[in-house]
């Protein structure tokens, strides 16, 4: 039988503790990050980012659960690279060229 509890659901947030009496041993944690408000402020802020600018902001609100996978897997800069370049992750871009 599965059992779930919030422990955390604050500053958009929200994680749940999945327990299962048929694997006792193992513990789940899941993680949701509501990102509304984060995407459609990169939107605004790549349509205003200077294009010859030489300080440029790459990324801005990377969503914490790809943080934590990264931290998991022990990512380095290409690792980040990959992520950032890959066109899934657009919405999280700010400056428009390759990392």
């Amino acid at each position: 039988m599965e059992s779930r509890l919030v422990y955390k659901n604050e500053d958009g947030v929200r994680r749940t503790f999945i327990t299962d009496t048929d694997n006792p041993h193992q513990l789940v944690v899941k993680t949701e990050v509501v990102m509304d408000g984060v995407i459609e402020t990169n939107k605004i802020m790549r349509e205003l980012h200077p294009t010859k600018s030489t300080n440029k902001l790459v990324a801005r609100g990377v969503p914490l659960t790809v943080y934590e996978r990264s931290v998991h897997e022990g990512w380095d800069d290409k690792d980040w690279d990959r992520w950032l370049n890959d066109s899934d992750n657009a919405v999280f871009r700010v400056w428009e060229g390759r990392v």
